[in-house]
């Protein structure tokens, strides 16, 4: 690339930066300024608002609870929620994508499946036909749910990290 036509690419490419994420001394400082003016308020509430606020602090939001114990309520919850986590569907996803690719493979080529069913067999095309007509879905299945799942593990983290 001459010298001329990096000027010029300079020139008419736009400059890309990073997305600024706000240093997390300063997250801390505004959830402690917001933790400080509700605690103002409630010192301010009156003895008639005693009893609501007991109660509302029974429920609090988010922002009251401290980052580790809001971790571990998100830990308890994904272990309560069940089923795998989403590496696991992914690799899922890859291991029966792969079965289902030999088996198309194996039945174009008439090797014998797993050594043990010939070709010459009755059910070495209804064996090798159910591992690729069901592997494809269901290795696009695992696939979504292991998407989904990280997606879901981003968006709780950024929570957590106050984005």
């Amino acid at each position: 690339m001459t010298a001329i036509a990096r000027v010029h690419a300079r020139a008419v490419a736009p400059a890309r930066r990073a997305r600024a994420r706000p240093h997390r001394a300063s997250i801390a400082r505004v959830a402690s300024a917001r933790q400080c003016a509700r605690v103002a308020t409630r010192a301010n509430a009156s003895t008639d608002d005693v009893e609501t606020t007991s109660t509302s602090a029974a429920t609090t939001p988010d922002d009251d609870v401290p980052i580790w114990e809001r971790r571990e309520l998100e830990r308890k919850a994904a272990d309560a929620k069940g089923g795998l986590p989403w590496p696991a569907y992914l690799l899922l996803s890859v291991i029966v994508l792969i079965a289902a690719t030999g088996s198309m493979f194996e039945y174009a080529y008439k090797n014998p499946i797993f050594g043990v069913v010939g070709a010459d067999s009755g059910l070495y095309a209804p064996i090798l036909g159910w591992f690729v007509f069901t592997g494809f879905p269901l290795a696009g299945f695992f696939w979504k749910k292991g998407i989904d799942g990280a997606n879901e593990a981003s968006e709780a983290q950024d929570k957590m990290d106050g984005y």
